[in-house]
Formats: C-alpha cells, structure tokens, sequence
C-alpha cells in the first residue's frame, strides 16, 4: 500500500481523534469568542463607570452573558481589566497609526523643490492641518470609548505598577507615527517635536470625549494650525 493509501486509510479510532480534534478547535474558538466579549463588554464598563464601577456584574450584564461566565474565565477582575487595557492598547495603536496616514501620503506626494518655496510649504501646512483635523473629529466621535480607557490606564498607572510596563510600551507605539512624521521636517531631534504634538494632540482628544460641546473644526483648527507650522519651521 502506497503511503497516500495509508495515510487515507484510516481506522475507527483514528477517525475517532480527528473527530475529538475538530470538535476542540471549535470549543476554543466558540471560548475564545466569549473571552473576546467579557474583554470588549470590560472596555465599554470601563468607559461608562471608571475603575471602580468596573464589576463582574456590570460586565456581565453589557455583555449579555451570565455573570458565572465572566467569573469562568476571568476569576480575577484585577486580571481582567489589564486584559481589557491591553485588548484598549491594541485598538488605539491602529487607530493612532491610521490618523496619521494620510498626512505621510501628503507629505510623499508634494513636490520637494517646490517645498523650498515658502508658498509651497504654507499649502502643505494648510492640507496637513485640515486632514489632522477630521481624522480628530472622525476618532473622537466613533472611538470615544477607546479614548477614555486610555486616559483612565494611564492614570491608574500611576498607583498600580503592574501596568507601568504595559503603560510605557503603548505610549512608545502612539509616539512611533509621530516621530516619522517630524522627522520629514527635524531630521536633529523630532523625538522633542514628537513628544510635543503627541500630548497635545492626546490631552485635546481626552478632554472632547468628555465634554457637553459638540466638536467642530474651528474649535481645533487654529491650534492643530500652529503646531504645524511651528514644527515646519514656518515663519
């Protein structure tokens, strides 16, 4: 018998395994799901109660499930909200990642030569400020969520020292798209021209989820205008 054949065939048993095998991925995935929800149900408690509002209870009960399964797979609430941190920090560096992304295809797309002229360079800023500004108002108004459990693990980081390696890590992964995008214009130092427009930029997105006032674009133009062109170099 050929090895294809052996291996085709197959006794009761072996058929048996595969069945067992089969039938345990999809109880991992179906589990696997389940822990996916207890962490999003977390972030959306975290988001609505804070720290101390965030219980097995009021996870439960967002996330539709029975509250003895949120305390099966997650027996420590501790555990689970750095998880949930974690899961937060995963979400938030992609969509940091994202906010500047079109802002790189401007850049690459003008014309260097054309740059050395001031007129040129003023555009840019303009194009660069009005896209930094809608991407703002676009992740404050759909991820306003992720933004205030990021805002709340940094703070508590501050009082829980389990979280400062995860805290310190995240914040490097916010910082990266920044510091690629002042080194188009500091080529000496953009880390300092980074660290700059990235805490303004955070501190103006955390203080908008939480505000009554609806955003417009003239409540941040102005100012997101003026770090641009400050970190352009222009006069």
């Amino acid at each position: 018998m050929s090895k294809i054949n052996k291996a085709l065939s197959l006794t009761g048993d072996e058929n048996n395994n595969i069945k067992k095998s089969d039938s345990s991925v999809k109880r991992r995935s179906k589990g696997e799901k389940t822990r996916e929800k207890i962490l999003l149900a977390t972030i959306s408690v975290l988001a609505q109660k804070g720290i101390k509002g965030t219980t097995h209870r009021a996870i439960a009960a967002q996330a539709d499930l029975q509250l003895s399964l949120t305390t099966y797979y997650f027996k420590d609430i501790q555990e689970l909200v750095q998880q949930a941190f974690t899961l937060n920090c995963q979400n938030t560096s992609t969509s940091s990642h994202h906010l500047l992304a079109s802002s790189f295809a401007l850049i690459e797309s003008a014309d260097k030569k054309e740059l050395r002229k001031a007129t040129a360079k003023e555009a840019l800023c303009d194009e660069l400020t009005l896209n930094i500004c809608s991407q703002i108002m676009k992740r404050i108004e759909h991820q306003a969520e992720q933004l205030l459990v990021e805002q709340f693990m940094f703070n508590e980081a501050q009082v829980t020292p389990a979280l400062k390696a995860l805290v310190s890590k995240h914040k490097a992964a916010l910082m990266l798209p920044f510091e690629h995008l002042c080194q188009y214009f500091n080529k000496t130092d953009p880390q300092l021209d980074a660290q700059v427009m990235f805490t303004y930029i955070a501190q103006l997105q955390y203080n908008q989820v939480t505000a009554d006032k609806v955003l417009v674009l003239s409540d941040i133009q102005p100012a997101i205008r003026k770090l641009f062109a400050w970190i352009m170099k222009l006069k």
